[in-house]
């Protein structure tokens, strides 16, 4: 409910750091140029006799130097050759295990001469190694169920590269696959001069693919703030001469220099023995060598630190939002993770929070020039700390922003904190650490291993959510809102800002007049913040609880349906898939299908004026005050065939959760504080419709519906801003707040406890309307006539085009075996794009294929490729699609095809199993109207593990044939 964080100079710098990750979701399947040797056998059978490595002193875990003690059960080693790994037992989901080697190097161990090189490196060494030939690598893993994206993937940072690699079962064949392809990953690379020389156009595919200008920016950032940084010269996706042009012995001098043992950590979470892992690990990797002359960490240079007040400007007409900032910088000074330290950051980190609460609420007060802010302070490469104060400015009123984001740091350092701001924050940190320990037993392997991975070189210690509580806890009993004040003044004292704008055009004497303005606003008096009384909750009783009408086992899937004497159908699964969560979702009338044609958009304004609005007597704000410290959360939607309301909750809080949402639903928020909210949102979001293909790819989903207004968005911003509260009011009145109501429930509760708390809640209210089809009317769209071209522009001076090919399909609806055969064709496909676009062209780092469609609308449904590039190549890689498409319509896939796209979507089904969101999304919702969902859940595996290549093959003569492609051209228009 809150406003989303502005996009701010340092979470850029952090996005640098940790986010801004160069992902590979699909690692090359580019044939051999010569005949390859067979492949090896498993490296620790090979290499069983070899001589172990030199013995090395073993690296320090960060538990030897502090009080924390490690999670429990959690194995730490290090091999003699000065390689280290955790390993880390965790039963969910079950029968499976993700493994991670992280390097501790990335892009800043690079030379000038091999800037990019590091990333590359992890694209190379899928390219061909010493058990597998550059075509062998990817089937393999396909045939095991291994899909890439979803359980395969790899990232270069600035300094570390990970791969990662999630097991979908535990026997042998998979284990030894697993710990053969990271032990090849680590020492193994072949580095060919032919792969490399193949692969540099996929690199430089990948670095149109990341261009935008955020990412320019940021640069622009890094170089004028820290300019005699290594970083600024070190970004991971690096030149383009370099990429063109580097040589076989740049990319060997960097592996073995880099790829050592003494970097590496290994990481095994999951179903599995500890000594099973552990064995596994030093066979795979005990006779790893470290070089005689190992690469050494560099020297990241000196950091620029402001004097006094420096006024900085960075300004492009493309940039989505104006921003504004205090940052100050800093060396970082390492310190040990101990309770102590972890302790010492809580009063900073509270101030922050309440801070950026503070600038958030002052946000919807009318006229205020900011949408939002936030206050932080971060580590980076236990290099440099930066903190700062930013706010999002509304309407680009950056000259009265000013003032609001200097007075509010002042009145923070000079005043500090109210005892309500500070009971807030405080109540929500504690629960968000008691939640963590609640929730232990249901952490997935998969999340635990990558964050594991993301904190080595950070040096903490991996202890446990107890342990996390403890400290937590104990720090936060002494804490008062006073100790916070000292920590923020501590923090500011005695340093210099630099005073940062990002705007869309810099005026001539800009800087002059930021600095202007700040200093003149620190002339003026603040005064100390008010004290508040936090309300109590006025949505508590709904009269008499209604009863159960009827109730039905759904057999064999653990679904229980209620259908309560008003009316309303409640659908309800007991799991333990997350312990101590629950997940909630009402589905609510007709949504989409009934706004009204003459007002388009209407549904996203009223999303977000009832999101913006509260509930009834109750502000956003006071919301936030009154369920501090409670887990309650909702959200309201328009989806294409229903309104929505959804949260999340605990079983302590199931009640008031319940409270909330039907609050919600009898009372909605209709303020006007939401509809200012949104109207100072919208210059943000027409200017990135503008600038990106996001406007074009909006416009071609309507006009593929016909150009409904129901599925339209806004040409123009004066029709959102035309929109008044009683346009949503008269809308929801008549088809939200009276309608037929699905009530889906799913996780860990007690059904004994639960439907009393239901009963006196959403079975209380008055009797719903009965449930009726919609017009046949509503229900239909005039898909485009095929074939065409239709091409699409945006301005923008960032070269990035997109092709997409669109072919008319049977949609889901009333055909959902079929469509589960179209989305398997669509994997196929995507893996012949793969190869031919990405592998062999270069021409785009992640085409992808699938298939998509209404389950609402009537005979709705399409085929879709998309494929991003240069613009000057659009056409081309669209009639490359087209060619592949006619070539698999007319001679059909293979049996190898159709296992490696069925053998990775079997196991992904397996996964779903204990996956709530699949249960409640897919199955239950909607089940009231469609009964047919739950046959179809039942028979789901069955059914596509009974999938066959006739069946495949006949679908891809009747879909992809060339007479029925659209392909949709996406170019962007540089403009004065």
């Amino acid at each position: 409910m809150r406003n989303p964080a502005p996009i701010v100079l340092t979470l850029l710098l952090a996005i640098a750091a940790t986010v801004f990750i160069l992902n590979r979701p699909n690692p090359p399947e580019a044939p051999p140029t010569e005949p390859a040797p067979p492949a090896a056998e498993p490296i620790e059978e090979e290499e069983a006799a070899t001589p172990p490595p030199t013995a090395l002193e073993p690296r320090s875990w960060p538990q030897e130097s502090s009080d924390l003690k490690p999670e429990e059960g959690a194995v730490f080693g290090n091999l003699p050759n000065g390689m280290r790994y955790i390993i880390l037992p965790n039963g969910e989901p079950p029968e499976r295990v993700s493994i991670r080697l992280h390097i501790a190097a990335g892009s800043l161990m690079e030379a000038e001469d091999q800037r990019g090189l590091a990333h590359f490196l992890e694209h190379m060494v899928f390219n061909g190694s010493k058990n597998f030939t550059p075509d062998e690598l990817i089937p393999r893993m396909q045939r095991l169920g291994i899909a890439f994206g979803a359980h395969v993937n790899a990232y270069t940072s600035f300094d570390e590269t990970v791969y990662m690699l999630d097991l979908p079962d535990l026997s042998d064949e998979m284990l030894d696959l697993g710990f053969t392809v990271m032990r090849d990953f680590a020492d193994g690379a072949l580095l060919k001069t032919e792969e490399i020389d193949k692969e540099r156009g996929v690199i430089l595919s990948e670095k149109t693919s990341r261009d935008s200008v955020s990412y320019r920016l940021m640069q622009q950032q890094f170089s004028t703030l820290m300019p005699d940084s290594l970083i600024t010269k070190r970004f991971p996706i690096g030149e383009e001469e370099v990429i063109k042009n580097a040589p076989r012995e740049r990319f060997v001098d960097l592996y073995e220099r880099y790829y050592t043992p003494e970097r590496m950590t290994f990481i095994v979470v999951g179903d599995i023995e500890p000594a099973a892992a552990e064995e596994r690990i030093k066979n795979a990797f005990g006779t790893l060598e470290n070089p005689a002359a190992p690469g050494t960490d560099p020297d990241l240079g000196a950091l620029k630190q402001a004097e006094g007040l420096e006024a900085l400007i960075f300004s492009d007409k493309e940039v989505p939002a104006t921003e504004l900032g205090l940052l100050t910088i800093e060396p970082y000074e390492k310190k040990a993770d101990t309770s102590e330290n972890r302790a010492a950051k809580l009063p900073l980190g509270l101030a922050n929070a309440m801070l950026g609460t503070r600038f958030d609420r002052l946000a919807k007060k009318e006229g205020a020039p900011i949408l939002g802010g936030s206050a932080s302070r971060q580590d980076l490469f236990n290099y440099v700390t930066l903190g700062s104060i930013d706010v999002s400015v509304a309407d680009d009123r950056w000259q009265d922003a000013v003032p609001v984001m200097e007075q509010e740091f002042r009145r923070a350092r000079e005043f500090g904190f109210t005892k309500a701001e500070f009971a807030e924050a405080k109540a929500n940190l504690l629960n968000s650490y008691e939640q963590a320990v609640k929730s232990k037993d249901s952490r997935k392997s998969d999340g635990m291993a990558t964050s594991i991975a993301r904190s080595i070189n950070d040096g903490r210690v991996l202890t446990s959510p107890e342990t996390n509580l403890a400290v937590a806890a104990a720090a936060l009993e002494d804490l008062t809102p006073e100790i916070c004040h000292a920590a923020f003044k501590e923090f500011w004292a005695d340093k210099g800002y630099f005073l940062i704008l990002t705007t869309k055009e810099q005026p001539e004497g800009a800087k002059e007049e930021l600095a202007k303005i700040y200093e003149q606003s620190s002339e003026q008096t603040v005064e100390a913040p008010e004290e508040t009384e936090v309300a109590a909750f006025a949505y508590t009783d709904f009269g008499q609880p209604g009863l159960v009408e009827s109730e039905e086992e759904i057999e064999g899937l653990g679904i229980t349906r209620l259908v309560l004497d008003n009316g309303v159908t409640v659908n309800l699964k007991q799991t333990d898939f997350e312990k101590n969560r629950i997940r909630i979702a009402a589905r609510i009338g007709l949504g989409k299908l009934v706004q009204p044609k003459d007002k388009v958009g209407l549904g996203d304004f009223a999303t977000a004026v009832v999101e913006g609005g509260g509930i009834g007597v109750h502000s956003v704000d006071e919301l936030q005050q009154i369920f501090a410290g409670k887990n309650v959360s909702f959200g309201f939607s328009v989806d294409e065939d229903s309104f929505s309301l959804s949260g999340g909750t605990t079983p302590e809080d199931l009640g008031l959760q319940l409270q909330a949402m039907t609050a919600q639903l009898l009372h909605p928020g209709y303020r006007q504080e939401g509809v200012e909210q949104f109207r100072k949102a919208v210059p943000m979001i027409f200017q990135q419709m503008k600038h990106t293909a996001a406007g074009s790819m909006q416009k071609m989903s309507s006009w593929i519906r016909g150009d409904d207004p129901r599925f339209a968005f806004p040409e123009s911003a004066d029709v959102f801003l035309g929109y008044e509260v009683d346009d949503v009011r008269e809308w929801l009145d008549a088809e939200f707040v009276p309608a037929p109501i699905e009530l889906n429930i799913i996780g860990d509760f007690d059904p004994e406890t639960l439907k009393p708390l239901v009963l006196a809640t959403f079975g209380a209210i008055e009797k719903r309307k009965p449930r009726s089809a919609p017009d046949d009317a509503l229900l239909k769209v005039e898909f485009p006539e095929t074939p065409q071209t239709k091409n699409l522009t945006y301005e923008s001076k960032i070269p990035v085009g997109q092709a997409v090919v669109l072919w008319k399909a049977i949609g889901p609806k009333d055909n959902e075996e079929t469509f589960r055969r179209l989305n398997l064709l669509a994997d196929i496909f995507g893996d012949r794009l793969r190869e031919e676009i990405r592998e062999k062209l270069g021409a785009s780092y992640s085409p992808n294929s699938g298939a998509s469609g209404s389950s609402t609308l009537d005979d709705f449904g399409f085929m879709i490729a998309m494929i991003e590039g240069k613009p000057e190549d659009a056409e081309q890689l669209a009639e490359v699609t087209v060619g592949l498409a006619k070539t698999l319509a007319s001679g059909g896939a293979t049996d190898d095809e159709l296992d490696r796209a069925l053998k990775p979507l079997l196991a992904d089904i397996d996964k779903s199993m204990r996956d709530n969101s699949y249960w409640l999304g897919a199955v239950m919702s909607g089940s009231t109207e469609n009964e047919r969902k739950f046959e179809l859940a039942r028979g789901r595996r069955d059914d596509v593990a009974s999938i066959t290549l006739d069946e495949v093959n006949e679908l891809a003569g009747k879909y992809y044939a060339t007479d029925k492609a659209i392909q949709v051209i996406i170019k962007p228009e540089e403009t004065e």
